[in-house]
């Protein structure tokens, strides 16, 4: 099953035409963190964060975690924060946090 999760994450998932429309809900931010650890089936493991927002973050690692699968991360001065793995893609993973988060 794991190896068959595996797999699915590397599949492509074609559209028909090109977004148009930015659908996010809220704004990224790429220069607000740089690195935070990720707390993944109980071992620490530093990432570099690509950006962030309120809900999530993308992070860039070559982790291979499960879909839905609930980590933790902590950016640097901050306690850590519950996430689940929303996708996985390319080296890197999106998280969402579970709960929001107040930036800046």
């Amino acid at each position: 099953m794991a190896a068959q999760q595996m797999s699915l994450a590397r599949v492509p998932i074609h559209r028909s035409s090109a977004r148009n429309v930015d659908q996010r809900s809220e704004p990224r931010y790429a220069d607000l963190v740089d690195n935070a650890v990720l707390f993944l089936r109980g071992e620490r493991h530093p990432v570099r964060v690509i950006n962030i927002s309120s809900r999530g973050t993308m992070i860039e690692t070559d982790l291979m975690p499960r879909l839905g699968e609930s980590v933790l991360i902590q950016f640097e001065a901050c306690s850590r924060i519950h996430a689940f793995v929303r996708w996985i893609r390319d080296g890197r993973i999106g998280l969402n946090f579970g709960h929001e988060i107040v930036l800046g």
